[in-house]
């Protein structure tokens, strides 16, 4: 008998077993239907995974050939903080008591561009004439998560906007105030500070 009737046979047995009474498909034939397109799915999950595998090890390599600080010589990074001319203190509510402390960080990078540099505030307000011992009268800080929240700017410049309130630090009689704002980079990992004399 002849190959080919063999296979025909073949067929025509498999396909009697698959088809159920009726002429509906039967369960087996769902189950490799879909068995084949799990596999078709776990097959372009593998492939994904291998491309960004891929990338990752090229990533790797590329910045093991590199030393660190001419790496970050190549990037804009933080070399300075300054105070805004509108740091100062405010009346938030608008009952001629000044609660809150507003201050303006421009950090600036290389090219003296305004950059938004991810790092920790520390913020301090100074009464100098007072003793040693009281002469800090508040201190803030702000974690890098926080910071970010108080981006902003317009077109001549770009800063921190940070409102910090004050909780009965202030006698009413200071004369002259100064804030002192201490940033330490997240990326590069200086510490860099300025500072303001305001006038309460």
């Amino acid at each position: 008998m002849n190959i080919r009737i063999f296979i025909c046979i073949g067929i025509s047995l498999l396909a009697t077993a698959l088809i159920g009474c009726g002429g509906g498909q039967s369960p087996q034939w769902d189950q490799i239907k879909q068995l084949e397109q799990e596999k078709t799915t776990q097959a372009m999950r593998a492939d994904a995974l291998q491309k960004e595998n891929e990338t990752l090890r090229q990533q790797v390599a590329t910045l093991s050939g590199l030393d660190k600080k001419s790496r970050l010589s190549q990037l804009a990074t933080l070399t300075k903080i300054a105070l805004g001319k509108r740091t100062g203190l405010y009346d938030k509510n608008n009952d001629r008591v000044k609660d809150s402390l507003l201050v303006y960080l421009e950090p600036t990078d290389t090219q003296q561009d305004y950059i938004k540099a991810i790092g920790t505030v520390e913020v301090e307000l100074w009464n100098l004439a007072n003793p040693a011992a009281q002469a800090k009268l508040a201190e803030w800080v702000l974690k890098p998560a926080e910071l970010q929240k108080h981006w902003g700017g317009n077109v001549m410049a770009a800063y921190y906007r940070l409102p910090l309130n004050l909780h009965d630090n202030l006698t009413g009689k200071e004369k002259e105030l100064t804030v002192k704002v201490t940033f330490t980079d997240l990326l590069s990992g200086k510490v860099l500070t300025a500072q303001k004399t305001i006038q309460p």
